[in-house]
């Protein structure tokens, strides 16, 4: 990948402020703070909705996490 392919390659992932935005909206998801209290929802795999919710959230987290390590986090070669 050429640095023309992403203008921000070689900047320190915490530089860049819209994945921040999409960790902030991730955990957001994750969080079951906006489900009512006590609802459960239809059954997904035999565990409430809000718990399906969450668990692919945290699959999108780490996801995103990789992604991000992948191609922001740039490395200079040892030697």
């Amino acid at each position: 990948m050429s640095s023309s392919d992403n203008a921000e390659a070689g900047v320190e992932p915490r530089q860049v402020w819209w994945l921040w935005v999409v960790y902030a909206l991730l955990y957001a998801v994750a969080i079951p703070w906006y489900w009512p209290e006590g609802y459960r929802g239809p059954l997904v795999f035999g565990l409430p909705l809000w718990v399906g919710v969450t668990l692919l959230s945290v699959l999108a987290l780490a996801l995103w996490t990789v992604l991000v390590i992948t191609r922001f986090w740039k490395t200079e070669p040892e030697g």
